[in-house]
């Protein structure tokens, strides 16, 4: 793996820390909306499906590990809470964002959005089910209360709406401005940029010897003149 992919999804890991921690609330209702399920559809987008799922799997991992970068937290416990299933999936949702994109022959905004809000409802599918698996096993809650809270979800799901079909309407932009920005990131050597085939440079001493052969006498070097006689002209 080069550095510059490492860099690419550890930037997108930090996004999606960004994106869990910004809390926007919702007026009139007990509701916060995050920016986690955005970003982790820019990272399908942008790196692929591979290297989408690596940037959430490090993200999933630092939050494991006790790191704050939930946006509760973190610490192993947080497998009991019932958002962890949003989370776990990120990975999954990333990399199917990416594969359906890269097996499109032609792309254009409809289906750009269909392969990127597939991702986000495979998402939602197991944060619901995971959700309510805690509330009811867990939590002891009821099933009706435990299947109270999937409305407020359906909330968000359109707030996912919304922002998932803005991004798909500026891809073809991001992309140019990263194409661009790999352009100009490119090594230059001896003044040449990279990737362009150079001539070889012969060997001075191959160079007379190959002449000798084919009886050609090189130069010899001018005898200079004795001091005090002037040349004639």
């Amino acid at each position: 793996m080069t550095t510059k992919r490492l860099v690419r999804i550890a930037f997108f890991t930090m996004l999606t820390i960004v994106g869990g921690l910004v809390r926007i609330p919702v007026p009139f209702t007990p509701i916060s909306f995050t920016l986690q399920t955005f970003f982790v559809a820019v990272s399908g987008l942008i790196l692929g499906g591979k290297d989408g799922a690596f940037a959430q799997l490090a993200y999933l991992a630092l939050g494991l590990i006790g790191l704050p970068v939930f946006t509760a937290g973190g610490g192993f416990d947080y497998v009991l809470k019932p958002s962890f299933g949003y989370i776990l999936s990120f990975p999954l949702q990333a990399f199917l964002t990416g594969f359906s994109v890269s097996k499109q022959k032609k792309l254009n905004v409809i289906k750009l959005f269909l392969c990127t809000f597939s991702g986000v409802l495979v998402n939602y599918a197991i944060g619901i089910a995971y959700q309510v698996m805690i509330l009811i096993w867990y939590t002891h809650s009821t099933v009706a209360a435990a299947f109270a809270t999937v409305p407020s979800v359906l909330l968000m799901l359109i707030k996912d709406f919304i922002l998932v079909w803005l991004l798909c309407l500026l891809y073809p932009r991001m992309m140019k401005m990263i194409g661009r920005l790999d352009e100009q990131n490119k090594p230059v050597s001896n003044g040449m940029p990279s990737g362009i085939p150079r001539e070889p440079q012969e060997d001075p001493d191959e160079k007379k010897e190959k002449k000798e052969k084919e009886g050609v006498e090189p130069p010899r070097e001018p005898v200079p003149e004795p001091a005090g006689i002037i040349s004639r002209s």
